[in-house]
């Protein structure tokens, strides 16, 4: 299953991917896909080394959009078979001490390079074309915002999960992510991130009077609040417990 993990910028899209994927490593091989062109902790927090790029196993960003998405797919696979992410070089993928693999789009790093659209036009056309075996997981940790609903990268995976904040911000992008995949037919889950007992009740009320339903909540958890403050190894109590929940909630486990 290709799963994207989205939301507003601080949401906790990068801890709740981590978490995730731990959970669900117990009992599936794991692909954990950096696509946020912009932040740098995920490697940390899952603690491995960072990856080489897959644009630059492709010649790099302004060669992507000269391919075409066709010869881009080709490119990525072999003997024009669907893309299968363990042939990949192994520089391209890093693995954590739970056997989770890690895969980076690509990073926007000097000034002027342009925008990250290249990186989008990647990762949909991986996302189309990746074939996946039976136990297998894709989990995509998302670039801030919705700008990605617009290069329709959500087109090659079968589920999002929305990650939400307690902000009024965070629960309007959700809606708007629930309502367009919605129109694609594809899985939708809220998870919301950073909760307390005090603002739990407003939380429900506010997400019921959007027509939202909440999957499930993960409190807010010291541990993980100081592990990427610090940009080391993520450690979790309450936020690994919930999100084991909320998975099985979701039947991935």
């Amino acid at each position: 299953m290709k799963i994207m993990v989205c939301g507003k910028g601080g949401a906790g899209k990068s801890s709740i991917s981590v978490l995730a994927a731990r959970v669900l490593s117990k009992t599936h091989k794991v692909y954990l896909i950096d696509s946020d062109e912009s932040n740098t902790l995920l490697p940390k927090i899952l603690d491995v080394e960072p990856p080489k790029a897959i644009v630059e196993y492709l010649g790099g960003k302004g060669t992507i959009f000269e391919k075409g998405e066709v010869n881009l797919a080709e490119a990525l696979a072999k003997a024009g078979k669907g893309i299968r992410l363990d042939e990949l070089p192994r520089e391209y993928v890093s693995s954590s001490r739970e056997g989770i693999r890690l895969l980076t789009i690509g990073k926007v790093r000097e000034f002027g390079e342009g925008c990250a659209c290249p990186f989008n036009f990647l990762l949909r056309t991986l996302l189309k074309n990746l074939e996946l075996e039976e136990g297998e997981v894709v989990l995509v940790d998302t670039d801030a915002g919705i700008e990605h609903l617009g290069r329709g990268v959500e087109e090659g995976c079968e589920a999002v999960i929305a990650v939400a904040d307690p902000t009024a911000e965070s629960l309007e992008l959700a809606k708007i992510l629930k309502e367009y995949m919605a129109e694609t037919e594809k899985t939708f889950w809220l998870v919301v991130n950073k909760t307390t007992p005090e603002i739990e009740d407003i939380i429900n009320r506010k997400a019921g009077e959007m027509d939202l339903e909440i999957l499930g909540t993960l409190r807010f958890d010291e541990k993980i609040f100081k592990s990427c403050l610090e940009g080391v190894r993520l450690e979790a109590d309450e936020g690994y417990e919930d999100a084991e929940a909320i998975l099985r909630r979701a039947n991935l486990i």
